[in-house]
């Protein structure tokens, strides 16, 4: 069942990274409401809660399977039970399958506001906050296993929310043309948030690195490191066309050149494609052990 744990893991992230990073995109970014941000904003986000609770339920299901055995024996009320109250992985994932139900009702009942915004981002934080007590994030002996989570939240918020801005970003460059200087604007913005994100990302990774892979012998003769190295490596890639794009393709855009929004726009797809090959690479690192 590991496939079905992997597939589900990688399309949860991905639909989290969205529900976080829309709420704040629209209070830090653009702020001025989700049809100035970008269109179709509301059914995306429904979309993407009914895509994140039917991965979550994917992602059970498959544990559930490994945990009896088998997927027949996992359907049990008993084990199901077992499984969703007596397990730190059920409880995490009955406490996140609450946060998105309630993200689903804020969706489809409050009307478009800064407050809707400021609790939609709360609820999609804390559901991706509780992803560390799924995965490694609690590993690490004394005052490490501390550290560790702490960074690992830092590194998963960070990772969510710059990912979802990017879809955001994307959206918004396909109708520039209604406003230029709003479309600066939030260049502005994005570029100053981004720095701060890409730097905790990089501190927050290497602690948490260094936790689970100590030494350069593990990184490289182990699964669990070898899966890390490729992360890394599409991390650094997205660093790159980040770096791209705002020191090459956005001034660009504020010397009124038409066709650094298209370059732009192109490059922040690029930007979000990589982004989800990371995040199919997090999904399959949760399945792996680091070797002790």
């Amino acid at each position: 069942m590991d496939e079905l744990i992997v597939a589900s893991r990688a399309v949860h992230f991905a639909a989290l990274a969205l529900l976080l990073g829309a709420p704040v995109f629209r209070l830090a970014i653009a702020p001025r409401g989700p049809t100035r941000g970008w269109p179709a904003g509301r059914a995306a986000e429904l979309a993407a809660t009914a895509v994140a609770i039917v991965s979550a339920l994917g992602w059970f299901a498959g544990v559930a399977a490994g945990m009896a055995g088998g997927l027949a024996d996992a359907v049990a009320p008993d084990m199901l039970q077992t499984i969703a109250l007596d397990t730190r992985f059920g409880r995490l994932w009955v406490a996140r399958l609450a946060a998105l139900a309630a993200i689903l009702a804020v969706q489809a009942l409050a009307r478009p506001a800064p407050a809707r915004d400021a609790v939609l981002a709360f609820l999609a934080g804390a559901a991706t906050a509780s992803l560390v007590g799924t995965g490694h994030g609690l590993a690490g002996e004394g005052a490490l296993g501390p550290i560790h989570a702490l960074a690992d939240v830092t590194h998963l918020i960070c990772a969510m929310g710059w990912l979802g801005g990017l879809f955001c970003l994307a959206q918004l460059l396909l109708r520039h043309e209604a406003d230029a200087d709003a479309l600066r604007r939030v260049l502005r913005r994005f570029s100053r948030i981004g720095y701060w994100a890409v730097a905790l990302l990089l501190v927050s990774g290497c602690i948490n690195g260094v936790i689970l892979v100590p030494s350069l012998a593990k990184l490289v003769g182990t699964a669990y490191g070898r899966v890390l190295m490729v992360k890394i490596a599409l991390a650094l890639v997205m660093v790159a066309i980040a770096l791209v794009n705002r020191f090459r393709l956005t001034p660009r855009i504020f010397a009124a050149d038409a066709s650094g929004v298209r370059a732009l726009r192109l490059s922040v797809v690029m930007e979000q494609g990589t982004g989800l090959l990371v995040l199919a690479s997090v999904a399959l690192l949760g399945t792996i052990h680091p070797v002790p």
